[in-house]
């Protein structure tokens, strides 16, 4: 029997958004996407599932030539994105295909686009989630987003999708490693945007005070961003060259490694008015691999990371606060065992990315084709 077939449309495509849809089992997948920008996926985890797309209208005849049983569109509350989940609109109506829709967005519209554009985009999203048999969210501001459009509760459902979790075989604790053993220099890692508002400046300010308490303590940066070249001034400023190191991209295979390096993950992230955090996939990663999280409150952080469980959160844009949740977990071994191994066991429970993958597709079969 042929299985029905799911159509995933994204935009930019990494790693721990492509790889974990080999555990749908009841569904064949198609994923088209733009772009592969992130530059953690190796050219031998790109398979026959996943085809490109490049203007709205060639996504539309992809999908067309393609005709899945049920199809999903990009994130509805992106602007420039519109364009792209018109033609998955129109794709499910021209093919009378179910139509699922995943939104992210957490900033208050009218916050991040003013009154009058939030309007706008709330009723031309109207029509298409008039048309959708599901809407997925990923935390609650998505939710209060999607629901000020109109009356969708019953369409809604709250499940881990896109950022589906991670494989807890590969994301996992160094068997019997305890870090910090006495004479090694304690670890810092930061894995992201080099971008303000991932909070990168606060934590080379926290870092300062970091070393006021380790003098040997090293920080590790991995990612790129636009604020590279402005930290690497501060850093050579500071002197800190020898203590700070800017690893760039790496593949997201080799990223487990990396972090079973690390003493404790810093995700100092800031809310604007343009965006807040999401979800937070490093924080996600590192409590797999049972390293404690220290974060701030940005969006959907507390979320995803429990306070005083997995790790600790502190305000955000205040730096003292960050490097004095860093020092605590550094000074008190018990302490950071116990939120290490707290961390591990949160991540077995909720980001196990099979049983998240399995759980989204029995919703899909329930709520778009009736099984």
């Amino acid at each position: 029997m042929t299985l029905p077939l799911y159509a995933i449309v994204s935009t930019d495509i990494r790693r721990d958004l492509v790889r974990p849809v080999r555990h749908f089992t009841k569904l064949r997948i198609i994923h088209l996407y733009r772009r592969a920008s992130f530059g953690d996926l190796a050219a031998d985890e790109l398979d026959n599932s996943l085809v490109a797309y490049g203007s709205p209208s060639e996504l539309l005849r992809s999908l067309w030539r393609m005709r899945p049983d049920v199809v999903q569109g990009v994130e509805p509350f992106a602007v420039r994105l519109l364009p792209y989940l018109y033609s998955v609109w129109a794709a499910s109506l021209l093919l009378r295909a179910p139509l699922v829709v995943v939104a992210l967005e957490n900033r208050p519209l009218a916050e991040k686009h003013g009154r009058l554009v939030a309007s706008m985009l709330q009723a031309a999203l109207r029509p298409v989630f008039d048309r959708a048999d599901l809407l997925i969210v990923l935390n609650e501001g998505a939710r209060r987003n999607v629901l000020s459009v109109g009356s969708y509760q019953e369409k809604v459902q709250r499940v881990m999708y896109g950022t589906w979790g991670v494989d807890l075989a590969e994301f996992a604790p160094e068997r019997g490693a305890q870090r910090l053993s006495p004479g090694r220099e304690p670890v810092v890692l930061f894995v992201g945007r080099l971008h303000r508002e991932k909070g990168v400046f606060e934590l080379l300010d926290a870092f300062g005070l970091i070393r006021a308490r380790f003098p040997d303590a090293r920080l590790l940066l991995v990612g790129d961003g636009p604020a590279r070249a402005e930290m690497e001034n501060v850093i050579a400023s500071r002197g800190w060259t020898s203590h700070v190191t800017l690893m760039g991209v790496v593949l997201n295979r080799d990223l487990p490694r990396i972090m079973r390096t690390a003493d404790v993950l810093v995700a100092p992230s800031l809310t604007t008015r343009k965006w807040e955090e999401q979800v937070g996939m490093s924080s996600i990663q590192a409590m797999a691999c049972g390293v404690p999280v220290v974060s701030t409150r940005s969006g959907a952080i507390p979320e995803y990371v429990p306070d005083g469980v997995a790790g600790l959160l502190v305000p955000e844009r205040d730096s003292g606060a960050l490097a004095e949740a860093v020092v605590r977990i550094l000074s008190d071994q018990g302490l950071r065992l116990r939120l290490g191994r707290a961390a591990r066991d949160y991540a077995i429970e909720h980001y196990d990315e099979r049983a998240n993958v399995q759980r989204v597709e029995q919703v899909i079969l329930e709520r778009c084709l009736g099984k």
